[in-house]
């Protein structure tokens, strides 16, 4: 099972022309979540504009952490690739095939998003086996961590056949979300230890799965995927 490397996909993607484009408008690219001072993950913790969305204050900086994934999803060369709780849709700007589905916000803000809808249950029942290629950071991790299996192969089930997926999540915010885990004290060691163990005990033998990252060292808020899963279903 493979993993992501940070410093093979940087030597990978400094050949490519989109990193060309993102380092003509930021001036520092980070390739590893815990190498900036800011710890800035994968995406920003200040969503204030599309054009700010992978970028930390004072906005010159950036992870191509995404870009790994993204462009592993573009390998099979599917017509659209779809960003599951898209926020900002930043990505449609490098990926004009990505098709971002997102919740219309109550203030009226569309979010940019393609396609206005909440990927709820129901959702997911209604979409079985239906995207080619799709991913999700940090959108679908707003449940309790005890129902991670669930939600993990809740996403699997709407890839189709052949199709490739990937889920990034955010470990903090579903200890916040369980009424177990809520109060855990995340600054002792010995309880650390036992989410990590039960991340990995939850997520152990999951089908279709061909790299599970559970990194823990910090479980905090603004931290982006803590928990990343590549899926590929194969025909």
């Amino acid at each position: 099972m493979k993993s992501y490397d940070p410093a093979k996909w940087e030597i990978a993607f400094k050949k490519c022309d989109l990193y060309k484009q993102l380092v003509n408008e930021y001036d520092t690219v980070y390739f590893d979540k815990y190498s900036s001072p800011q710890k800035i993950g994968f995406t920003a913790r200040q969503w204030i504009a599309a054009q700010t969305c992978l970028v930390h204050s004072p906005f010159t900086q950036f992870s191509a952490i995404p870009f790994y994934y993204i462009e592993w999803l573009q390998e099979i060369n599917p017509k659209n690739v779809y960003d599951l709780g898209c926020g900002w849709n930043i990505f449609k700007k490098y990926y004009p095939n990505i098709i971002g589905i997102g919740a219309e916000d109550p203030s009226g803000d569309q979010y940019y998003a393609d396609i206005h809808d909440y990927v709820d249950d129901d959702y997911i029942q209604g979409h079985q086996e239906y995207f080619e290629s799709v991913f999700s950071i940090n959108a679908l991790h707003f449940i309790p961590l005890s129902d991670i299996r669930k939600r993990v192969l809740d996403f699997a089930s709407m890839i189709k056949p052949g199709g490739r997926g990937w889920l990034a999540l955010n470990a903090y915010q579903m200890i916040r979300r369980d009424p177990i885990f809520k109060d855990t004290d995340l600054d002792n060691q010995e309880n650390f230890l036992a989410i990590n163990d039960f991340c990995k005990q939850e997520l152990s033998n999951l089908p279709n799965v061909v790299c599970l990252d559970i990194d823990l060292r910090e479980i905090v808020e603004y931290i982006d995927g803590n928990i990343r899963i590549q899926f590929d279903k194969e025909t």
